[in-house]
This record gives structure tokens, C-alpha cells and sequence, in this order.
């Protein structure tokens, strides 16, 4: 990954370059760094995650319920049968929020 993340910032150079000069096409220029931008903090963050195989990985958007109001909350089980038993994790996650899920 950090061949790509080395190719975009070398080409995002350049198009700073570009915009440096006044013959040149500004707009698609700056949608050019727009994109590469928003690919290099995609990247980075899954390099930083040690997210290499993106088939091994899903997203799921959590689902909007009748009280839009409503939060999630991640809770651990311990394998037991009694809700006296869960523990709350204290992550709280509201609809819409997408988690990236290890398939």
C-alpha cells in the first residue's frame, strides 16, 4: 500500500505545480487534488488499521428505526444467558454510523 500512497503524493505534487501556473486549468486541477486527497486519507487510515485484504472486509450502514433518536450500543455477552450478565462496552453508535465488519 505504501507504493500507491507514494505514487499519489508524487502526483499531487505535481498537480500543485500545475495550479502554480497561471496556464492552466484550474478546476480540474483542484477536483484532481480533491480526489487524491480523499484517496490518500482513505489509504493511510487503512494502512494505519493494517487493513490489507478489503475482501476479507464489509461494510454495514446501521439501519434508521422508527426513533431516529435511538443509539446502538455494543455489548459483550460473556457467553451467558442472563442480561445480568452483559457488559456494556460504552461505544455508541447511532443510525446511519457504518461499521466495517471482518468477514
Amino acid at each position: 500500500m505504501k507504493y500507491a500512497i507514494d505514487i499519489l503524493i508524487a502526483e499531487r505534487k505535481e498537480i500543485v505545480n500545475e495550479l502554480k501556473k497561471q496556464d492552466t486549468d484550474r478546476n480540474r486541477n483542484l477536483e484532481n487534488l480533491k480526489s487524491i486527497d480523499k484517496a490518500l486519507k482513505w489509504l493511510n487510515m487503512l494502512e494505519k488499521n493494517n487493513i490489507e485484504d478489503v475482501s476479507k472486509f464489509e461494510f454495514f450502514r446501521l439501519p434508521f428505526k422508527e426513533n431516529c433518536f435511538a443509539s446502538y450500543r455494543i455489548m459483550c455477552d460473556n457467553e451467558a444467558e442472563s442480561i445480568q450478565d452483559l457488559q456494556d462496552e460504552n461505544i455508541k453508535l447511532f443510525p446511519d454510523d457504518v461499521i466495517l465488519r471482518r468477514k
